[in-house]
């Protein structure tokens, strides 16, 4: 049998401490994604704020590079407790005067759309965050071998860190299909 050539050179393997911090980052990333995730996607659904009625009053164009629409009108609560008469926010597209949308207010003067799209946008950002966080974990679980390319480690530890890759795999498929669903839906 003949030797096996290789022109990748000579492979180095990751310093631990090094691979820690990638964990380590991945990991806080992850987590940071996940959570801005589920916040907004909490508001896109209506759960974290006031969800509301806006009636359109008008809508202009402002902004020079990348002009949005703002809209004006009169916001009212689900539950009757707050009104805004003078309720602002982006949209796009445009919106026509006497036209209802929903939208959620999170403080006073701020407001997001209520939709569909949004919600799922959010989720895919919330499920590619938890790919990264549950990758992180997996990567906890490795170590080099003696070439220098990452094994699991045997015994418990390598089951779970298998399990986790595992984990992780699915979460990137789920977080794929909703952000082709979230691309195919209309806004």
């Amino acid at each position: 049998m003949a030797p096996v050539i290789s022109n990748r050179g000579p492979s180095r393997s990751a310093n631990p401490a090094q691979r820690l911090a990638f964990s380590v980052l991945f990991a806080l990333i992850g987590a940071g994604l996940t959570a801005f995730g589920l916040y907004q996607a909490g508001h896109a659904v209506g759960l974290l704020g006031e969800p509301g009625t806006l009636t359109v009053a008008s809508c202009a164009r402002v902004g020079q590079p990348k002009p949005e629409i703002r809209c004006t009108g009169s916001f009212r609560s689900d539950d009757g407790r707050s009104t805004d008469p003078a309720a602002r926010f982006t949209v796009n597209p445009s919106l026509a005067s006497g036209q209802t949308t929903r939208l959620d207010r999170v403080d006073a003067g701020s407001y997001v759309r209520i939709s569909p799209a949004g919600t799922e946008e959010y989720a895919a950002l919330t499920l590619f965050g938890m790919a990264l966080f549950v990758f992180a974990g997996s990567g906890f679980a490795s170590r080099a071998n003696s070439t220098g390319r990452p094994e699991l480690r045997a015994g418990p530890v390598g089951r779970v860190g298998l399990r986790l890759g595992q984990a992780g795999i699915v979460l990137l498929l789920g977080a794929a299909l909703c952000a082709v669903i979230a691309f195919l839906s209309p806004h």
